[in-house]
């Protein structure tokens, strides 16, 4: 009875835990205006506003109200001038991307973990 009671209240928690996580955005202007005057130019950015649009971008300049970039399309697309107080996010692009073959690897390894300790957490309980 008692292992029955541990492991129903395993199942409850694997279910009602949060897959993930949430981020504080920072919304201050200034605090982006700094933020950006660090970057040099040139640099490859993602860029998220507060409408909830992204998109990569080149950097240009940085000015006072906003920042000039050259958004990455496939259709070449005159610079755009991004305020400041439209940015809810922006991060310097790394170009390191997580490969097909790694998130298949990842993907199944949580999944063999995933059904293992499911099997684990019945076999305790089916076990009484």
């Amino acid at each position: 009875m008692r292992h029955s009671i541990v492991g129903w209240t395993l199942v409850l928690l694997l279910i009602a835990s949060p897959t993930a996580s949430r981020a504080q955005v920072v919304s201050d202007p200034e605090i982006w205006r700094a933020f950006a005057e660090r970057i040099e130019p040139g640099r490859t950015l993602k860029v998220r506003l507060t409408s909830g649009q992204r998109f990569k971008a080149t950097l240009l300049q940085v000015s006072a109200q906003g920042m000039t970039v050259q958004p990455r399309t496939r259709v070449a697309v005159p610079p755009q001038v991004v305020r400041f107080a439209e940015v809810a996010s922006i991060e310097i692009d790394t170009g390191k991307g997580a490969s097909i073959g790694k998130a298949i690897a990842v993907g199944a390894a949580v999944a063999a973990g995933t059904f293992f300790g499911l099997m684990t957490i019945a076999f305790s309980v089916l076990g009484d």
